[in-house]
């Protein structure tokens, strides 16, 4: 079967057309279109370029044409437009020196939410500081293996030790996926927590948690419940952004699936990174490439002055000053521009 058969072309086929073609442009010498460069005379969009400037100065507009030729990939080489970004500083009353060092990354950098804290003694004086700073939006960082439980301890056993005081991250683990762990005593403490912010002069309309305990499943249930009657309008989810791969990275993303039914209808962010919690470690250029990647984002970190409280409450110390410097690095703040970081809740 001939070759122009199979495609239905006979002499008038597209083989045909295709080399008749190819032999007009030998004859007159041209180059063929699909091997000009993009330099040169026979660059055809430098050539297109220069229609339109010819037709903008026949039909009268000189100081267009007179504007220096521009190659239409140049294009391509304008700066990104700014893109909306949420930056979190979180465990805000955590200690003094934090509450120090988050307000100052508000003042001075880049910062313009924060999660507050309610378990730490000097809680209320962070509380009392931030409501003097009205661009930065406060939200609740629910802390349940961090400190002393807002609850009475008898009516919080499941939480507590013997001492009263929060468990801990492994062993909640270990009662939450054990059944030990009481709904009730649990939704209590969230909305004791809730209300305290509140008395406080706080209206945490966005929440998150220390050690994002509420992605997990159990916790998420009782914390979406409560949640939704508080009228929360901000939960954070946990997963980084799709590239990102690691065993932590794929923990939070698989918590932050699991725990999607209990907040849906709640908005979040589509993708979150912990500046303080990645390796290598993510610098003020990086910050700002993240600002890049599209979507609703949050970038959460630990900014703060590291003091004794701090050293007695966490394990992130050192990396906190770390947080601080870069997000009060002048250059950051120039390339993120005064619009692109907004609040969790507008």
């Amino acid at each position: 079967m001939r070759r122009e058969d199979v495609h239905g072309g006979g002499r008038e086929g597209p083989f045909r057309e295709t080399a008749a073609r190819r032999l007009r442009v030998r004859r007159r010498g041209a180059v063929p279109r699909s091997r000009r460069g993009l330099h040169g005379s026979r660059d055809p969009l430098r050539a297109a370029a220069a229609r339109r400037d010819a037709h903008r100065l026949s039909r009268g507009h000189a100081q267009d044409a007179a504007r220096p030729l521009r190659h239409p990939l140049e294009r391509h080489a304008r700066p990104v437009p700014h893109v909306t970004l949420i930056i979190t500083a979180d465990d805000l009353g955590l200690s003094p020196g934090v509450t120090k060092g988050i307000l100052e990354s508000h003042r001075r950098g880049v910062v313009r939410s924060t999660s507050l804290i309610v378990t730490a003694d000097s809680s209320a004086e962070a509380a009392a500081q931030a409501r003097m700073e009205p661009d930065l939006e406060v939200g609740l960082h629910i802390d349940l293996v961090g400190g002393w439980p807002v609850s009475d301890p008898a009516a919080v056993r499941s939480l507590v030790d013997g001492n009263g005081r929060f468990l801990g991250l492994n062993e909640l683990t270990k009662r939450l996926f054990s059944g030990r762990v009481r709904a009730r005593e649990l939704a209590g403490e969230v909305r004791a927590q809730a209300a305290l912010a509140r008395s406080w002069g706080i209206l945490p309309l966005a929440w998150d948690s220390h050690r994002h305990v509420h992605l997990m499943p159990p916790v998420a249930l009782i914390v979406g419940r409560v949640a939704h009657e508080e009228g929360v309008r901000w939960i954070r989810r946990a997963r980084g952004p799709r590239a990102w791969s690691g065993p932590k990275q794929t923990a939070l993303r698989a918590a932050t699936f699991a725990s999607a039914v209990a907040y849906r209808g709640i908005p979040g962010n589509r993708w979150y990174v912990d500046i303080t919690s990645e390796r290598p470690r993510i610098d003020a250029a990086g910050v700002a490439l993240l600002a890049t990647h599209g979507g609703v984002g949050e970038i959460g970190a630990h900014p703060g002055y590291v003091d004794e409280r701090l050293r007695a409450a966490d394990t992130l110390v050192d990396e906190r000053m770390t947080d601080l410097e870069i997000l009060t690095d002048p250059l950051l703040r120039t390339a993120l521009g005064s619009e692109a970081v907004r609040w969790r809740v507008p």
